[in-house]
């Protein structure tokens, strides 16, 4: 859809489809109910919903592990407005909504499967009038992503949900076969059901969003950049990507090792020769359903922190792609073979291996480290990783030192004879044996690296998002949190694509005490979000975090800040946020909802979606405490917002 362009500041809305609540709910927010908060909204004065992602990602609620690129998730499919249903199905479906509807948080899995089996008890009531369905043949050949991903779905099913890399059959799947099996009577009839199930949900998403353009308010979508090694993609399309590296991020202060996602990286070479097709379509069709998207993890279209497959924490990865140092680079600059392994394979001293395992260790060891000549030294042996050494099963204390070992070293070998300064390499054993000498000439090597590669990172990233904006009516907005290359800023700026802000993280870190960057200083061309799905909402962050003085400060506001995060005190930090020269700025329906005494969940913890690198069962569970209906219908609440609102549209931009 056409983003229509700012003639003002905007302010919207975000929160996940499945955390909707309305008279029609079946335990979890659907498509259908998305005009429901868009009366809200228009009531509010808010010009934009922002919804996470919704593709397939089975039975996960983490809606960042997609099982396709291109297909919307089930779950959110409005079972009683189906064609299809017959009398007797609606009851028992009726039935069956009430059950989840009294939960307080979203049951994902249990729903996932109930409206599976309903979906599926339709379908073969009506198996013979779909399969003739004319339209659904015509939406088939638009939609050339369904033919593998029903292949793959129907594969998956039979395999008991097994990943595709541990099937026996159709492991490499080819073009040939997935048009074999569409042309099999039986197996079609199979396979039909899936597409039939992703033409409904994309007429009722379609619906929803051409619903909210009548009433004036966007709809912002969220396109992940990484997609699940075991996704429909990958298994029809490995030439795409490359499996044995995954990404992640390096170290940090929240991630001392780092992290590792677990996905494939792309293969923009091979992507480029194909004309980034596949690319163009996940854009195609998400222009379908929405105005305005977020590209998720936009750095990794300028550099991917990439880990090899058989590592598992972030630490050992390697930013890809980047102006390596070659093995003659360093020879030329006084370094042998011996002191490039020195500084790029670990070296571990006898001493510390029987200290570490003892005389009663032998087996273990000869299994990790072969002995470098006559030395009392040791190297790992080649099939060594980090993975290895988990499957081990060595108490944690010894696991946690082997571990330490494997991974001190200066210099990672991306590619053989290319390497990669290792993240901790200067808190390497090998740094700290160089000489002052050595230690300056790779210093200065190491900086030409890293000059070198930020031209490769720029030159990449406006090459990809460039295409991607060319390809696109819509307004790209990009989350670009992390280390930062400094190419990023410029070149986001250069394609009109606007960066995000998350006020308690934008700071000036440069000067002393680290303040806060007044939100009325913020770029133009940004978002500013009060809050993500990622973290706490305003009010926990308030409640339990640091630095609220500072930032009320920030914010303008004189007196001292309160200590609770009442009402009043939310109503001023939302003016103040509101306050931001971003051109767009979002709050989670949360951080709305915290305005309003009646409408505060009785605990802010209770109202986070997601903390990271945790599993839990509250994570992507959350729902409104509340019918949407309810919330049109609170007059107070939204005249609070539309106040607010009114200044910021008066503002020239």
């Amino acid at each position: 859809m056409d983003f229509p362009g700012f003639s003002h500041p905007m302010t919207g809305v975000a929160v996940p489809v499945s955390a909707l609540r309305s008279k029609k709910s079946f335990g979890i927010g659907e498509f259908s109910d998305l005009p429901a908060l868009g009366k809200f909204c228009r009531g509010a004065g808010l010009d934009l919903i922002q919804i996470l992602p919704v593709n397939d990602t089975g039975s996960q609620p983490s809606p960042y592990s997609a099982l396709s690129a291109f297909a919307l998730h089930p779950v959110y499919i409005n079972l009683d407005s189906l064609p299809e249903l017959s009398a007797a199905l609606r009851k028992e479906i009726k039935k069956a909504a009430k059950e989840y509807e009294a939960a307080p948080r979203v049951s994902f899995f249990h729903i996932w499967q109930t409206k599976t089996d309903f979906l599926r008890r339709i379908y073969t009531q009506s198996a013979g009038e779909i399969l003739q369905n004319p339209e659904l043949k015509k939406w088939i050949t638009r939609n050339p992503w369904i033919k593998p991903y029903a292949l793959f779905c129907l594969l998956k099913e039979k395999n008991g949900g097994a990943s595709w890399t541990r099937w026996e059959d159709l492991k490499n799947v080819s073009e040939s076969d997935i048009a074999g099996a569409w042309k099999g009577k039986s197996g079609k009839t199979d396979l039909v059901f899936y597409a039939w199930v992703q033409m409904r949900l994309e007429e009722q998403l379609r619906a929803a969003a051409l619903e909210l353009d009548k009433m004036g308010v966007l709809l912002k979508g969220d396109l992940p950049i990484l997609m699940s090694e075991d996704s429909a993609d990958v298994w029809a399309h490995p030439d795409f990507f490359i499996n044995s590296l995954h990404a992640g991020a390096p170290p940090d202060m929240y991630s001392p090792i780092g992290q590792n996602w677990g996905f494939p990286v792309y293969n923009w070479e091979t992507q480029s020769k194909n004309g980034y097709s596949w690319w163009k379509e996940r854009l195609r069709r998400a222009g379908l359903f929405y105005h305005a998207y977020r590209i998720d993890h936009v750095l990794g279209f300028f550099r991917i922190w990439a880990i090899p497959a058989e590592e598992r924490e972030g630490v050992l990865g390697y930013f890809k792609p980047s102006r390596y140092i070659s093995r003659a680079e360093l020879e030329a600059a006084g370094f042998d073979a011996g002191r490039i392994r020195w500084m790029s394979r670990p070296h571990v001293a006898g001493a510390g291996i029987r200290g570490l395992f003892g005389d009663g260790g032998r087996t273990i060891q000869e299994k990790l480290f072969q002995q470098l000549g006559n030395e009392d030294l040791y190297l790992f042996r080649e099939n060594v990783s980090e993975s290895f050494i988990e499957s081990l099963g060595l108490p944690e204390d010894q696991s946690r030192a082997v571990l330490s070992f494997y991974q001190d070293r200066m210099f990672i070998e991306a590619e053989p004879g290319m390497f990669a300064p290792a993240w901790f390499r200067d808190k390497s054993k090998a740094y700290a044996s160089l000489s002052d000498g050595e230690k300056n000439t790779l210093n200065q090597i190491i900086a030409c690296y890293f000059r070198d590669s930020q031209d490769i990172w720029a030159k990449q990233g406006e090459a990809l998002l460039g295409f991607m904006k060319d390809a696109s009516s819509m307004l790209a907005c990009a989350e670009d949190l992390g280390v930062v290359p400094d190419s990023v800023p410029a070149i986001l700026g250069k394609l009109g694509i606007l960066g995000l802000k998350i006020p308690r993280w934008v700071k000036r870190y440069n000067e002393a005490g680290e303040p806060f960057i007044p939100p009325a200083e913020y770029p133009r061309l940004t978002v500013c979000a009060a809050s993500v799905h990622d973290t706490t909402t305003v009010r926990e962050w308030w409640e339990t975090e640091t630095g609220r003085a500072e930032f009320w400060k920030a914010l303008g506001l004189k007196d001292k800040p309160p200590a609770d995060y009442s009402p009043a005190a939310a109503e001023k930090v939302f003016e103040g946020l509101l306050g931001a020269d971003s051109v767009l700025v979002v709050f989670q329906l949360q951080d709305f909802l915290a305005l309003e005494e009646g409408f505060r969940a009785a605990g802010a913890a209770d109202e986070r979606i997601n903390v990271p690198g945790t599993v839990a069962d509250t994570n992507w569970s959350y729902r409104i405490p509340f019918l949407l209906e309810e919330l049109s219908a609170a007059e107070s609440l939204k005249k609070k917002i539309l106040t607010c609102v009114k200044k910021r549209k008066a503002k020239n931009l």
